[in-house]
């Protein structure tokens, strides 16, 4: 089947890329991208495109709309590439895609061989989408073998520089499905750049319902100590009560946390690990990861990284050789 698209917005660039060495089609793209391409075969101007895809409003990933085959044949050109691609259904003829960090990563590798991109090229770009295509323009095309360097720099400026002690970020929860869910903020109680690491304080907890898989009451004045990676498939909670007795520790899986100047984001898949105060460890929510799955929503590559996840996790904290859970006063920026 011939499938034709129509592709706008942060991502064009590198997703025509992809499509066309995946020997589809391309319609009615704009100036930049004709120009970009245009010693590359696969064009088709005045066709009208089979699927439309345009940036999500958030940025963090693409929306298809088009009839329901020619949709299934991108999904599974992408779903092949990108095994962490998160799928969302909004109608029989509409699909949203969420682009977790891996895949960001990905389409900035895709994008440099086209024109010189920065390392974080399309994470960059939803902070400041104007600023990053002047600075490649300019400093970029003079040097391309700078682009890592160039890439992280942007990054310490834009984001890490930004982070001190006490300052809240929002935290961006987002399912399977596609929809967003924001935590209580946490307030930064250390970040350090060397290892791309975040500690939060999260404490606007109200009570009366219980936390999720500890079996335990939520009170006023208990907090959180949120301890934060980049690049690592979990982060964890480490849950107290006012006067600082330990609760229990809730590890969430997710895709690799994204760091932006205000706020986190990931996406959640589901199965978590909770370690009690008296040693237990245990693997909840495995019937969740699958449903994401039968929905169309994961990959089977993304269920069984999920899946060894959770399970590495849960031998270490019964090792005593992983997390530890902060206590109440041991970070410190």
């Amino acid at each position: 089947m011939d499938i034709v698209l129509r592709i706008r917005g942060i991502y064009a660039t590198a997703l025509t890329k992809f499509f066309l060495d995946q020997g589809l089609a391309v319609a009615l793209p704009s100036g930049p991208i004709a120009e970009r391409f245009r010693n590359v075969s696969g064009f088709d101007v005045l066709q009208a495109p089979d699927v439309d895809i345009t940036d999500l409003d958030s940025k963090h990933g693409v929306l298809l709309e088009g009839e329901k085959k020619a949709l299934e044949g991108v999904v599974s050109r992408v779903r092949d590439c990108f095994h962490d691609a998160v799928m969302g259904r909004r109608a029989e003829d509409v699909l949203e895609i969420e682009f977790p960090l891996p895949m960001k990563l990905g389409l900035d590798e895709i994008r440099n061989r086209v024109l010189p991109t920065l390392l974080h090229h399309h994470r960059l770009k939803i902070i400041d989408s104007d600023a990053v295509d002047s600075i490649e323009k300019s400093t970029l095309a003079e040097n391309p073998q700078g682009r890592g360097a160039l890439g992280a720099a942007l990054e310490k400026a834009w984001i890490w520089d930004l982070y001190e002690r006490g300052k809240p970020l929002a935290m961006e929860h987002v399912k399977v499905d596609g929809r967003v869910l924001h935590l209580s903020q946490g307030e930064i109680m250390a970040a350090n750049y060397a290892d791309r690491s975040l500690v939060l304080r999260r404490s606007k907890f109200k009570g009366g319902s219980t936390y999720d898989g500890l079996n335990a009451a939520i009170k006023e004045g208990d907090f959180a100590v949120t301890q934060i990676r980049e690049g690592e498939w979990h982060y964890g909670h480490a849950y107290f009560r006012r006067q600082g007795e330990r609760i229990g520790a809730y590890y969430n899986i997710n895709t690799p946390v994204e760091f932006y100047p205000d706020r986190i984001r990931y996406v959640d898949l589901e199965i978590d690990v909770v370690h009690f105060p008296d040693g237990r460890v245990e693997v909840v929510d495995e019937g969740e990861l699958a449903k994401g799955f039968e929905q169309g929503h994961l990959t089977a590559k993304m269920v069984q990284k999920a899946v060894d996840e959770a399970s590495r996790l849960k031998k270490l904290l019964k090792s005593h050789c992983g997390p530890p859970g902060l206590g109440p006063g041991e970070a410190a920026i």
